[in-house]
């Protein structure tokens, strides 16, 4: 039976990549760097043009999320009872998710699109307890800005040995969340500055 990678290499499209990563934001098990790294291949064997690749994966992905997002405010708080989701909310996975709230707020948004065990649950959290879905956007798609691109362009230059490349996703994933940690922290950096200066600026 064809692997996820193999079956996309051999029947991928733009609408499906599209498609794929949409399901797969709302949790379905399509991995999102696999079916990124199958739009760099095909982009690379000239099925479609990269800028497309990288267009339609961040779209795909960023559509996904909203939806997500979406329907888990909908949800509210029955979020951490409803029969179809309380699984995803263990009281341990519960807590931990708190504690990074409570120590990033609404950054937690743009760490969270770097812990693939915790992505789900960290946006479908977010909604839940209310954070602005214009709020949600800026931060996910900071951080897709910088994770997508990199997984699209890593199956582009590494076309001649997919299986290879995509066995060491996992740790290309470690490097794209030190990267995606130091932008955050960069972006903080800058934005205390900011403050201070105003603060200091002669009324």
């Amino acid at each position: 039976m064809a692997s996820p990678l193999q079956f996309l290499l051999t029947h991928g499209s733009g609408p499906l990549i599209f498609l794929v990563l949409v399901a797969g934001g709302l949790g379905l098990p399509f991995p999102e760097d696999i079916v990124q790294l199958a739009a760099g291949v095909l982009a690379h064997r000239g099925l479609m043009p990269l800028s497309a690749a990288l267009a339609l994966c961040f779209l795909g992905v960023l559509c996904g999320d909203t939806v997500l997002f979406l329907t888990s405010r909908r949800l509210g708080q029955a979020l951490y009872t409803h029969p179809r989701t309380r699984r995803l909310f263990p009281p341990e996975r519960r807590a931990r998710i708190q504690g990074l709230y409570a120590k990033h707020g609404s950054r937690v948004v743009f760490v969270g699109r770097f812990m693939s065990v915790l992505r789900v649950p960290v946006f479908a959290m977010a909604a839940a307890e209310g954070m602005p879905l214009r709020r949600f956007l800026f931060w996910d798609g900071l951080a897709l800005c910088l994770s997508s691109p990199l997984v699209v362009l890593l199956g582009y230059v590494g076309s001649a040995s997919v299986d290879r490349v995509a066995k060491g996703v996992g740790q290309v994933e470690h490097f794209i969340a030190l990267g995606g940690v130091a932008a955050l922290l960069i972006i903080l950096g800058v934005r205390h500055v900011r403050e201070r200066q105003r603060d200091q600026a002669p009324a």
